[in-house]
């Protein structure tokens, strides 16, 4: 049996052109946390009917929600997505294409409201019907900007669009769409970019304080500045260039700031905190917080200079909430330190190699 219904479509635009022009591990692990978040801001008890890769279906049954709901639904998710996106932006320590691109995404809204009938599949709810082709039908357009809210004539047929004075970014356009199978579909659309000037900026995380340097060691190696950074904060590399590690957990899907793990060896654990990445002309400082559990917590500060195609990387470490540490420790750790220096710069000169071939 059919049913009146709201159907509601958050749809993420830039999806298709991110997804294949960037690292599929990453811009998968990114869309994820994107639909989440729209998840997250769900107001109106919308029920979900389906994930769709870059969209989200969501149902109401029986009356529509008013307009001004359905805008302010709209708002919400909108804003959410884009500080999110900050927040990916601030913290973002790869490189790679879409760790790097994630910022141009954004969020596009169809509303429909039609028949519809629900078939119980295991545990989920598939939509069928008429209007829930169109509804998907809309999200293919001619409106002239990547970010709106689509609102269909069958939604507004019993709607009254009265703006209140304190949403003054609302400006309400009018289109006829040419919609395969379903001829001319009146619509009117709200441009969304109004929007941006709301999303709140993100504090900057805590600046780590130094002091104390114990030993710095420096080396040349012969791969780019990117192929380096990208094989140092590469947690899982370093099983290649980590001398003793056993076991790695807590592998962070995507490094970021605040992003953690913990290195297992046979007597000791070191759980790593990312605290800082800043990327400068032909050079990058990248620095982690190692918390061990004999007590012996230190700052390891990476500065990789690019030279001529190759990478000089100098690093630095600082004790952390200890004032005084046994020379011979010292010594012990500096020692294991230029160890692991010399099999990195071997094992990232063996990847630029092999990018080569």
């Amino acid at each position: 049996m059919e049913t009146q219904a709201l159907l509601f479509i958050p749809d993420v635009s830039g999806f298709t052109k991110f997804i294949i022009e960037t690292e599929i591990q990453h811009s998968n692990h990114i869309i994820s946390e994107l639909i989440e978040v729209i998840l997250n801001a769900n107001e109106l008890g919308l029920t979900i009917s389906e994930i769709e890769g870059d969209a989200v279906l969501f149902y109401r049954m029986g009356e529509a929600p008013k307009a001004l709901e359905i805008i302010k639904q709209a708002k919400r998710m909108f804003i959410d997505f884009h500080a999110y996106l900050k927040v990916i932006e601030r913290d973002n320590v790869c490189r790679c294409g879409a760790c790097r691109t994630a910022s141009n995404l954004t969020l596009k809204f169809i509303t429909h409201y039609g028949e519809l009938r629900e078939v119980a599949i295991q545990d989920f709810h598939k939509l069928i019907g008429r209007d829930v082709i169109l509804a998907h039908s809309l999200l293919k357009n001619n409106i002239p900007t990547k970010e709106y809210l689509l609102l269909s004539e069958a939604y507004l047929k019993d709607q009254e669009l009265v703006l209140p004075n304190d949403e003054s970014w609302i400006t309400i356009e009018s289109n006829i769409e040419d919609v395969e199978n379903f001829g001319e579909i009146d619509i009117k659309y709200i441009p969304l970019t109004p929007l941006r000037q709301l999303v709140p900026t993100p504090p900057q995380p805590e600046d780590i304080k130094t002091k104390g340097e114990l030993f710095a060691l420096s080396i040349q190696i012969d791969a780019p500045i990117l192929l380096v950074h990208q094989t140092l904060i590469d947690t899982e590399s370093k099983f290649h260039w980590v001398e003793g590690i056993r076991d790695i957990r807590n592998i962070p899907a995507i490094p970021r700031i605040n992003a953690s793990h913990t290195c297992v060896f046979e007597d000791l654990e070191i759980h790593i905190v990312t605290k800082k990445n800043s990327v400068g002309k032909n050079e990058i400082n990248y620095t982690e917080l190692g918390e061990t559990n004999n007590g012996l917590n230190f700052i390891s500060d990476y500065k990789l200079k690019q030279v001529n195609g190759s990478t000089h990387l100098t690093l630095r470490i600082f004790p952390q909430k200890i004032d005084t540490i046994p020379n011979n420790v010292v010594k012990r750790y500096a020692e294991t330190f230029k160890r692991n220096l010399q099999l990195f710069k071997e094992y990232c000169e063996k990847l630029s190699v092999d990018s080569h071939q």
